[in-house]
């Protein structure tokens, strides 16, 4: 069995990763011994339940590599858990402007770094953005990003390859061409976000076996319950920015949290009860029950920077949905809209 084969067969396994962004892509990173507890929590779940913890780290997370520090400090400090983490990185970008840098000789000098910076070998490896500005006429992606890419795989420097905000067309392209070197993709997924399941993509990565990594599962934080008003954003957020928190978008959008706190979290059983975030991530999860898009699997990504989020979001038992609550919180999103789309800004 290839590299590539073993990390597919792993991710199968997995039904929830771990979203290391909040950790450091913030004003005020999270204290190091807050975050080690967070991140030994998660791989402690993942041993219970005889499968690997999943590491969604980024270059560009912070300044200064401070996303891959932290992951390459906590090893460190606990290097006999490192062979139970799976890490998928992103970069490829600018650090500072995040254009994409996807030449060749970019590629590689952002692996290489990548790999100094968290101590070692990385699993998956993904370009945040596709390279638009060096792509062919008539092509759907940039050829050489992926040649380089599978090069380093094949050299032993990166395990395997994952797709990030991709469309349709591009998963196919990329997967006609490289398709023995891909693991996953990343994309967003989350009550609020449902574009996937209607333009293609959960249904190609379906067709195409490919693992849905999915990102914002609790809709940038507006799914947990705790925030009500952009007054609750901490100064410096970049959700501040966005339409999504602000004024009658907001009034709006809340409406759906309003929805699930009354007919899910309200109705439930007392014995079996259920909170806003497990919610927003067994809705995802859920997805993997059904016959709409056959062959892929859904992982929602979840953050969690304190060892009580991680619990409360790692809780596989308590993260499940009904048929019946499935389908009533699918029929309300047909009538409901989003106001503010994921990254439109004030």
């Amino acid at each position: 069995m290839s590299q590539v084969q073993q990390l597919r067969k792993e991710l199968e396994k997995i039904d929830t990763s771990y979203g290391l962004m909040s950790l450091t892509w913030r004003a005020e990173p999270i204290p190091k011994e807050q975050a080690f507890a967070a991140m030994e929590k998660v791989i402690s779940f993942a041993i219970e339940n005889n499968r690997k913890a999943f590491f969604n780290i980024g270059e560009f997370y912070g300044p200064n590599w401070s996303n891959l520090k932290l992951v390459n400090d906590f090893f460190i400090a606990n290097p006999t858990l490192r062979k139970n983490v799976i890490i998928s990185c992103k970069g490829g970008v600018n650090n500072e402007t995040l254009v994409p840098k996807g030449k060749a000789a970019q590629v590689k000098q952002s692996v290489e770094a990548c790999c100094k910076e968290v101590g070692g070998f990385i699993d998956i490896y993904e370009v945040a953005r596709l390279d638009l500005a060096i792509t062919p006429e008539g092509k759907e992606y940039p050829y050489e990003t992926f040649e380089e890419l599978a090069k380093l795989v094949d050299d032993g420097v990166i395990g395997g390859i994952s797709l990030s905000e991709v469309n349709e067309k591009q998963i196919r392209a990329i997967h006609k061409d490289w398709s023995k070197f891909l693991t996953c993709v990343e994309v967003e997924l989350s009550l609020f976000s449902t574009n996937i399941l209607h333009d293609g993509v959960a249904k190609t990565c379906g067709e195409l076996d490919l693992v849905i990594i999915c990102y914002s599962p609790l809709g940038r934080g507006l799914l947990t319950g705790q925030i009500k008003s952009v007054d609750d954003i901490p100064d410096g957020d970049f959700r501040k920015l966005l339409k999504r928190f602000h004024g009658d978008a907001m009034q709006q959008n809340l409406l759906l949290v309003k929805f699930l706190k009354d007919e899910i979290v309200a109705k439930r059983d007392p014995e079996h009860p259920i909170e806003l975030t497990q919610i927003a991530l067994a809705w995802i999860k859920h997805w993997n029950k059904s016959d709409q898009f056959n062959g892929a699997k859904f992982i929602p990504n979840p953050s969690g920077s304190s060892v009580d989020k991680v619990t409360e979001n790692f809780n596989e038992k308590r993260t499940q949905l009904s048929e019946a609550e499935f389908e009533k919180i699918n029929d309300f999103l047909s009538k409901f809209k989003t106001e503010g789309d994921r990254y439109e800004m004030v």
